[in-house]
């Protein structure tokens, strides 16, 4: 194990204790700049909860998240269609893109995101 992940590990651990470790443990990580200019951004707060959601999915940047959107609803506690539509207004302002393939799960591309968090570090 590379020695940074190795102390982010134990970092992570000395915080979060034994939460992040086990079947419904786990962390994510998300850009401070995405937080710090929510507003900016134009993100509402079900949005930014929800592209986290969206993030917490996306373990390997070859392969775009594709999470259960029913089951995301059930775990932030509020309806499948809310979900929907706000996936719908994230993909309307240019944050993600959804990719369907007939017969697979609906994947979703976050480098609308990126572009815009980078936009703004730059402008900094």
């Amino acid at each position: 194990m590379d020695a940074n992940i190795k102390k982010l590990t134990t970092d992570l651990h000395a915080k979060w204790d034994d939460i992040i470790i086990g079947t419904h443990g786990g962390w994510t990580a998300v850009p401070n700049l995405m937080l710090k200019k929510q507003g900016e951004l134009g993100l509402k707060a079900i949005e930014l909860v929800v592209i986290i959601n969206l993030v917490r999915f996306w373990w390997d940047p070859e392969n775009l998240p594709f999470p259960d959107l029913n089951k995301m609803a059930v775990e932030i506690g509020t309806s499948e269609r809310t979900i929907y539509r706000t996936i719908s207004s994230l993909e309307e302002k240019g944050f993600v893109k959804r990719i369907q393939m007939e017969g697979k799960p609906t994947k979703y591309d976050l480098s609308g995101l990126l572009e815009k968090l980078r936009e703004i570090k730059n402008a900094v």
